[in-house]
């Protein structure tokens, strides 16, 4: 082996050693996601701001009510809600009109047939992307 070789050999094994380093030391100091697959923290309530699920439903039909969904706001809602909340906001957001075809509550035909009534889950299936979706479906798997 020669010496440019050796060299060479001694750079890659380094920065193969910091990588290792850094992902092991951020893994053991990363408190940001805590197992949360959404990464908006472990699904605690947040003492300073009071759960109200009906305050929480109609943010979440805001983001989803217009034709575009604000995944954003969607995320930032549950943010601290945690799985038995989120059963209250269900509850809250009751069934609501949704067009299928538009994916918003607008029934472009008024003298036809009404929108159908729809859950949250229900939206929340048909706004969001599917990887979306799956995050949350793993905050809130007895409702999703």
């Amino acid at each position: 082996m020669t010496k440019k070789n050796k060299i060479v050999l001694g750079i890659v094994a380094g920065l193969a050693a910091t990588v290792i380093i850094y992902n092991v030391v951020k893994k053991k100091t990363d408190i940001s996601g805590n197992g949360d697959p959404t990464g908006n923290g472990t699904g605690s309530t947040n003492p300073s701001v009071p759960f109200n699920a009906n305050t929480i439903a109609e943010k979440l039909y805001d983001a989803m009510k217009n034709t575009g969904t604000d995944e954003d706001a969607i995320f930032s809602a549950l943010r601290n809600v945690t799985q038995a909340q989120f059963a209250q906001v269900v509850a809250a957001f009751k069934y609501r009109s949704y067009n299928s075809t538009a994916g918003n509550q607008i029934n472009y035909i008024p003298w036809g047939d009404p929108l159908p009534l729809k859950d949250l889950p229900y939206w929340l299936k048909n706004e969001l992307s599917s990887s979306d979706y799956q995050k949350l479906s793993l905050k809130f798997p007895n409702y999703l």
